[in-house]
């Protein structure tokens, strides 16, 4: 059964709550699954843009896919991701790109918080 990092749903609805569009922009070997794993846990409404392709699609891929179907300027999203390799090209495209390697939790999220007015 799939599950997320424990304080990521929280942190989900918080976003939600004050009108913060999110996206999911993933690479999955098997994205079929990637996307019956979001069903399952039931945070599939909450994102605006659901871009989950096969391992070989760059990220900035991803980003570029959801800024033409949402019309968010890269320099108004933020990005959380556990690969370096994925922060450094993302960053270069002028988004806010921030590494967690064990996930979002609620510390990084407060940094953020106070630091951004989210």
């Amino acid at each position: 059964m799939p599950s997320l990092y424990p304080h990521a749903k929280g942190i989900s609805y918080a976003l939600k709550d004050k009108g913060i569009d999110m996206a999911v922009a993933s690479r999955s070997p098997t994205p079929d699954i990637a996307k019956i794993f979001l069903d399952k846990l039931e945070i599939q409404p909450m994102f605006v843009a659901r871009e989950i392709f096969s391992s070989w699609i760059h990220k900035t891929e991803h980003f570029q896919i959801i800024h033409r179907r949402t019309g968010v300027p890269f320099n108004s999203m933020l990005f959380f991701d556990d690969e370096d390799r994925s922060i450094d090209a993302v960053s270069q495209m002028g988004v806010t790109s921030i590494f967690v390697g064990n996930g979002i939790n609620l510390g990084t999220f407060e940094s953020l918080n106070g630091a951004s007015g989210i």
